[in-house]
């Protein structure tokens, strides 16, 4: 079986009519299948496991004040199916997943080489396992558009701590953005700031009883009422 290579035109000798294989004439990977051949490429990252944590950091500025990593990020490389709808790039994943994050992965803006093992090192590679034709049905939007080209992105995996609380992030190596499923507005080590002025407001007011009133028996349960009543408020800030 002879297929035209979409990179140079040369002609493909298969022996099989699905996987990858390599022209002969310019070296391009490519990815097959009933569809046809189409160029696999991999997109080089642009920050390292040292930036992980400032780029988290600047992502959770103002709401993630005590934002820490939970051991070190590992770069993995994600394949994902890319087509062109409406003009712009969409990605959909290559392999099973029920994550939500990856429906929202943009494309990444980064230089894209010819799928070469060297590019992905040492670090993780998830193979692709849903077929072109199945991830084009997964976007709607994407028929009457060219076959979708194979692209595999880096992410840095992470796990980060804010307080008491743990949860994991994505951080794509290319962009530097970052993708975590749900965060609460308030966290530990993180209130808004209604909440600090409401808090800073209870102590100076209780600071002011302690200091006018003119007998303990009088100023022991208006110390008492007032920190209740500050209690209270915080308790339905976080519940709200």
């Amino acid at each position: 079986m002879k297929l035209p290579c979409p990179q140079c035109g040369g002609d493909i000798r298969l022996e099989e009519t699905a996987g990858f294989a390599r022209c002969a004439f310019c070296g391009t990977s490519l990815v097959l299948d009933l569809a046809g051949a189409r160029p696999h490429l991999v997109c080089r990252p642009r920050h390292g496991a040292a930036e992980v944590l400032p780029l988290l950091r600047r992502w959770g500025e103002g709401r993630l004040d005590t934002l820490a990593l939970v051991g070190a990020p590992r770069l993995t490389y994600y394949p994902f199916w890319r087509y062109e709808v409406a003009g712009r790039p969409r990605l959909v994943p290559a392999w099973p997943s029920l994550d939500p994050r990856w429906s929202e992965v943009a494309a990444p803006d980064g230089e894209q080489v010819v799928f070469d093992p060297a590019e992905v090192g040492e670090a993780t590679l998830v193979e692709p396992a849903v077929e072109e034709a199945a991830a084009r049905s997964r976007l709607p939007e994407a028929t009457g558009a060219k076959p979708g080209e194979l692209l595999h992105v880096p992410f840095f995996d992470a796990a980060v701590r804010c307080g008491a609380l743990r949860f994991p992030v994505l951080v794509e190596a290319s962009s530097g953005r970052v993708y975590a499923g749900p965060v609460p507005e308030s966290m530990p080590g993180s209130r808004p700031a209604g909440t600090r002025l409401f808090l800073g407001g209870g102590l100076l007011l209780m600071t002011a009883e302690a200091a006018l009133l003119p007998a303990w028996w009088l100023t022991v349960p208006t110390l008492a009422v007032t920190a209740a009543f500050v209690y209270w408020g915080l308790a339905s800030g976080e519940q709200a």
